[in-house]
């Protein structure tokens, strides 16, 4: 026994797209939410049996791909900017993105965005604590208002870095500076006092020996 199976093409003809003994065949390329028609029938070497009833089968909208993971940017303060790429609108449907947070040892992911744009910043962050971010895209369809979401992006991780330490650090280095410069004023002031009174010395020696002299 060996079946031929066939599907209707744009033209409403019945075309052989397999035959042979296999009890399944998967049919690609097929264009989303578009109806096909089906019939087989099975042969032996006695003959060919009659098709089928014919079959409709319709495809689904396809949904978003998923994304790669985001990019996280610490700005000034306690805030990060989140951004991720972005897919062009899936036939004449927008696209929207979701972006979810998992903060510290929380067993949960939390949404703090959903629209359009393809960044985010969050605020109040707190140091010493890991922020792993994902997103999604989901598909609006216009015909039937359903929204589509695909699968979410692997996460990144984020911890805020403690801009407070790299200032106490510079400031620091300032300070280490500033004495450095008044212990070298004060070095040049006594080598300049000790210059005075050689000299004054040697001035008082030399009257000294004048008066005796004469």
């Amino acid at each position: 026994m060996f079946y031929t199976l066939q599907m209707e093409d744009k033209n409403h003809r019945f075309v052989c797209i397999y035959r042979g003994p296999s009890h399944t065949y998967k049919v690609q390329r097929l264009a989303e939410a578009t109806s096909y028609r089906f019939r087989i029938q099975a042969c032996s070497d006695a003959g060919e049996g009659p098709f089928s009833d014919t079959y409709t089968f319709s495809t689904t909208k396809t949904v978003p791909s998923a994304l790669k993971a985001p990019r996280v940017h610490q700005l000034e303060g306690n805030v990060c900017e989140v951004t991720w790429e972005t897919i062009p609108p899936m036939r004449g449907d927008r696209v929207n993105y979701i972006l979810q947070v998992l903060v510290g040892r929380e067993s949960e992911y939390k949404q703090v965005f959903k629209g359009e744009e393809s960044a985010f910043q969050i605020t109040g962050l707190q140091g010493n604590t890991d922020y792993r971010f994902r997103v999604c895209a989901c598909r609006r369809c216009q015909d039937t208002n359903q929204e589509l979401c695909g699968p979410l992006s692997p996460s990144s991780l984020f911890t805020l870095r403690r801009q407070e330490q790299q200032c106490l650090g510079e400031t620091s280095a300032v300070e280490t500076v500033k004495g450095a410069g008044i212990i070298s004023s004060d070095e040049r002031f006594a080598a300049v006092v000790v210059c005075v009174f050689a000299g004054v010395s040697i001035l008082m020696a030399c009257l000294l020996q004048y008066f005796f002299m004469k």
